[in-house]
């Protein structure tokens, strides 16, 4: 769990430093229909975080195995209105999102990492499985990003 939290962290300082690179128009482009914008991908990925903190926390005090129950995510992406709301303020929402989710994870006992999701068709995943793919998840929407990149470049990233 510790490593996933590391990679959290990161990504909280990397992210935001990424998406510096987009005007509010380029945040706002969509590169086909029914594609989402740089400002959606992270607006879905602050809705992925609410649904994982719930599991993260539900986990914990609910009776084993937990039944991951999915979400419609364009649904709500289109109903919490990212397109229409400043990039600035969705990047905050995420970063404030995943400093919680750090915090919690942080707080799982060891003997939770293991407790197990139902996450339908008679497969069970641990709570450590699914916050590793919680950040796999953040990856795949973060390369989507990349390809929107204005200009086709890449942001030069800081050592620190």
């Amino acid at each position: 769990m510790e490593t996933t939290i590391v990679q959290l962290n990161e990504w909280m300082i990397k992210l935001p430093k990424k998406l510096e690179v987009f005007s509010e128009a380029a945040a706002s482009n969509r590169p086909a229909p029914k594609k989402w914008s740089p400002k959606e991908i992270v607006g879905h990925l602050c809705d992925s975080a609410i649904h994982n903190l719930q599991r993260f926390i539900n986990v914990q005090h609910e009776k084993n195995p937990f039944v991951l129950t999915p979400y419609k995510q364009d649904e709500w992406v289109e109903l919490q209105h990212y397109q229409g709301t400043s990039m600035e303020d969705v990047v905050v929402l995420w970063r404030s999102l995943n400093k919680q989710i750090a915090s919690v994870l942080s707080h799982i006992p060891t003997e939770k990492h293991m407790s197990q999701f139902d996450i339908g068709d008679g497969k069970f995943v641990s709570l450590e499985w699914l916050a590793k793919d919680y950040i796999a998840h953040l990856e795949h929407h973060i390369k989507q990003i990349d390809a929107q990149l204005p200009l086709g470049g890449k942001v030069n990233e800081k050592r620190t």
